[in-house]
């Protein structure tokens, strides 16, 4: 065993609730982060864990994640017909609702998110190496794997693009800065999908700085279970080291619940 005993203890309590929200970040917590994000892939047993989960009675699966939706999906493979949900854009786009792209933003919305994408694409073409991914929501630009003192350059002029609009929502991350004109967070959510499904305790894994808003939702005190991955501060009550020990995690959880249900 490699996860600690509080968090072995944390994870089985958590399994024994009767109706559970269980949320999962993608990458970083279940996909190790890479240079060219389309080339994420879940670790090994990961997304089979996932999937054990989500076929338990009483239990509700979602994975969250700042990739589109159509991205999210096509990265985990995870079917349309499977109870899995999954929940892009850090909230503003649900599988639940379908692909909401073109119908999310009001003209005004639409004007500001063309003003930052154009404003995004030149500061990657006036600095060598990052990388800009298109949002239906929200711009991004990517630094992982640009040196410094480039990569905090590029940084710091997204956020002055940012800073130039209105009505806008930067949420810099892990070697990336995503600008969005939607106030949509994973903790919002997460808070939805628990409320639509009458859950008592909700657990989440996440590892950035977006993941925070969706650890700061949750009450240990009703049973809420919150895991962060990896070093940095955080409102979750528990941590683990890495994405092996979010899988053995999520394990656990299944192992546990169909021991207590039987």
């Amino acid at each position: 065993m490699t996860l600690s005993p509080e968090v072995h203890q944390a994870v089985t309590t958590f399994a024994g609730r009767r109706r559970v929200l269980l949320g999962v970040d993608f990458d970083g917590t279940l996909a190790p982060f890479v240079r060219d994000p389309m080339d994420a892939a879940a670790a090994p047993g990961g997304l089979e864990a996932v999937r054990a989960a989500g076929a338990l009675e009483g239990v509700s699966v979602v994975l969250l994640s700042g990739r589109d939706l159509a991205t999210l999906r096509a990265l985990t493979g995870v079917g349309e017909d499977e109870p899995i949900v999954l929940v892009g854009s850090h909230g503003a786009q649900s599988s639940l609702a379908g692909d909401l792209d073109g119908a999310l933003l009001d003209d005004e919305q639409e004007q500001t998110l063309a003003s930052l994408r154009d404003g995004i694409e030149q500061v990657a073409a006036d600095h060598d190496g990052p990388r800009v991914e298109h949002k239906p929501a929200a711009v991004a630009l990517h630094t992982r794997g640009v040196a410094e003192p480039v990569a905090g350059r590029a940084a710091e002029a997204a956020h002055e693009v940012a800073a130039r609009h209105t009505g806008v929502h930067v949420t810099p991350g892990k070697d990336v800065v995503e600008i969005s004109v939607l106030a949509a967070t994973k903790g919002t959510a997460l808070e939805s999908l628990a409320t639509s499904r009458r859950v008592e305790a909700i657990g989440y894994f996440g590892d950035d700085v977006t993941d925070e808003r969706a650890f700061a939702v949750l009450d240990p005190s009703r049973g809420d279970l919150g895991v962060k991955v990896g070093a940095g501060e955080t409102a979750a009550e528990h941590r683990v080291p890495g994405i092996p020990e979010v899988v053995e995690a999520l394990e656990l959880f299944v192992r546990s619940r169909q021991e207590q249900r039987h």
